[in-house]
């Protein structure tokens, strides 16, 4: 990679960190809406940790990575009030559709719903 554009990219990884952003969230699972079994970063689900909730994953949109520096493989903290169980810290291991802003999908086991209904929450990023 060249010096200039490896320099950028660090610049844009770094104004990342410590920036809040406020996303409306969803929900995804292994074979809803084309979601596979086998994340963009190449994790594959592993579906008995899944229904333990051993996995805490989530997936963003687009623009996050372009316009706000988040990389796959991130850790994130969420801020989420009217859902308590999503608060903590999740790790980036996917992407969502190229046409959606603003987003984050979590990884969910098929049955729980997590109470979604117009939830919105705040992600920031950790080291």
């Amino acid at each position: 990679m060249r010096p200039f554009l490896f320099a950028i990219v660090a610049i844009v990884a770094i104004t990342a960190m410590g920036q809040k952003h406020t996303l409306r969230a969803t929900k995804y699972h292994p074979g809803m809406g084309g979601a596979g079994w086998v994340t963009a970063s190449g994790a594959r689900i592993d579906n008995a940790k899944l229904k333990n909730y051993e996995i805490r994953w989530v997936a963003l949109s687009h623009d996050m990575f372009s316009r706000h520096g988040f990389r796959l493989g991130d850790t994130i903290e969420v801020t989420c009030e009217n859902v308590e169980k999503l608060n903590g810290l999740w790790v980036v291991k996917d992407k969502m559709g190229k046409h959606l802003r603003k987003r984050i999908d979590f990884l969910l086991p098929r049955h729980d719903n997590y109470g979604f209904s117009h939830t919105t929450v705040t992600i920031e990023k950790k080291k």
